[in-house]
């Protein structure tokens, strides 16, 4: 077997592990946290805050630390912060030093084990088969809400919210280092990635030469005018993503479609289906043309955005945040594929950071726009009306770019 399909299966328990016991499980941790020290809603919320923004704030620094250093070094060190980080909360009394480790310490962890760790490492280790592996990769974050959040929430329950924490900070945190100790950074002179079926005939790819290993300069990715546009097209279509999501559950609630059990029931409708999508984008992701596919993703998923608010039933609304899911599993692989493709393999890790970076301005942009527009309006017509418009700019986007290749006649535009 190709290491390779090692490397996806490990990445896909190690982000699993990740998102279902800190982003995912987030809002479990509110209700007992306000409780014990006495904290409004919007105080606790504001925990999450800090995590958004720590995170924006390292991604370019992690990402460019994963392309400088071993990839497992940067897992590793994330790994470490995964446990300092859950046990010191579970300890601690002081507000301060929660904020701290939430803004500062939680966010290396997320990022350079996930986004910057395994999708990095995956990108190394497939070319031909690059969005097959990294949609196969990217369940691992669906599955953590699904297989996850349900023993969290368990075990809170049964053994307190602290104890939980300390506990998955010793055991979680050991089951990573043995994780990482598996994985290899990059394929070596044997490893030869498999052809897709119908091409074994053609001559394997050529090894990467050590010169094209050496990442590019943050100067030179920002010299590529494709980096702007898949940065922002990932911006425009998954930073609005988060707003679309927030504004949901209150649309459904306040219209009267569903009660609040209803509204979150549709979150994990989106998950399991954004589940099949990355499923059905493993088969054929890697037979298609890239950025035809993702454009056209974008723009069907802006259409069901604009279209959200207008059923009064629930069945109906289900059936398009079911639609909505199956797409949106797909959009982010294939934008993190297209995006190795600008840069390089080797480049990726500090061209994702950079782009993280856009991400989370635009969707703070679009999470306090739509505020502003439902207070200005009060309807939900015209905040989906505006997030759909903005995906939509991103599928014109991945147009653009699909042009530019094609005139060039190569996947990297300088």
């Amino acid at each position: 077997m190709y290491f390779g399909w090692i490397v996806v299966f490990v990445g896909a328990i190690i982000m699993m592990l990740v998102m279902g016991t800190t982003v995912s499980v987030f809002g479990l941790y509110v209700l007992p946290v306000s409780s014990e020290f006495g904290l409004s809603r919007a105080d606790v919320n504001s925990g999450f805050a800090l995590m958004n923004l720590g995170g924006a704030v390292i991604a370019p620094l992690v990402g460019r630390a994963a392309d400088t250093f071993p990839v497992r070094r940067v897992m590793a060190a994330g790994a470490l912060c995964y446990a300092l980080a859950s046990i010191t909360i579970g300890l601690s009394d002081k507000l301060w030093l929660n904020a701290l480790v939430l803004g500062m310490i939680l966010p290396v962890t997320i990022g350079g084990m996930t986004s910057f760790g395994v999708m990095a490492m995956v990108t190394r280790w497939f070319e031909a088969q690059r969005a097959r592996a990294l949609s196969l990769a990217a369940i691992g974050m669906s599955l953590g809400s699904v297989v996850m959040a349900p023993f969290v929430g368990w075990m809170i329950g049964n053994v307190g919210w602290r104890e939980m924490l300390v506990g998955q900070g010793i055991v979680i945190g050991t089951i990573f280092l043995l994780l990482i100790f598996v994985l290899r950074d990059r394929p070596g002179p044997d490893d030869i990635e498999p052809r897709l079926a119908g091409t074994e005939h053609l001559p394997p790819s050529p090894p990467v030469a050590a010169a094209d290993q050496k990442p590019l300069s943050t100067r030179e990715i920002l010299g590529k005018p494709a980096f702007y546009i898949i940065a922002v097209t990932m911006a425009l279509g998954m930073g609005t993503v988060q707003a679309m999501t927030i504004s949901l559950i209150p649309m459904v609630q306040e219209t009267g479609i569903g009660t609040a059990a209803a509204a979150a029931g549709l979150i994990s409708i989106m998950g399991v289906a954004g589940i099949v999508g990355r499923l059905a984008l493993a088969a054929v992701g890697d037979r298609v043309n890239k950025a035809i596919a993702l454009s056209i993703s974008l723009a069907a998923f802006a259409g069901l955005v604009v279209l959200l608010p207008i059923p009064s039933g629930y069945l109906m609304v289900a059936m398009i945040v079911a639609v909505m899911g199956f797409l949106g599993g797909a959009i982010m692989p294939l934008c993190l594929a297209i995006l190795a493709e600008v840069v390089g393999p080797y480049t990726f890790a500090s061209a994702n950071g950079l782009a993280s970076l856009v991400i989370a301005l635009l969707g703070a942009v679009t999470i306090r726009l739509s505020g502003d527009i439902f207070d200005a309006t009060g309807t939900y017509h015209a905040v989906f009306a505006m997030l759909g418009g903005a995906i939509a700019v991103g599928s014109l986007l991945m147009l653009v770019y699909a042009r530019m290749t094609r005139t060039e006649g190569v996947a990297v535009v300088t």
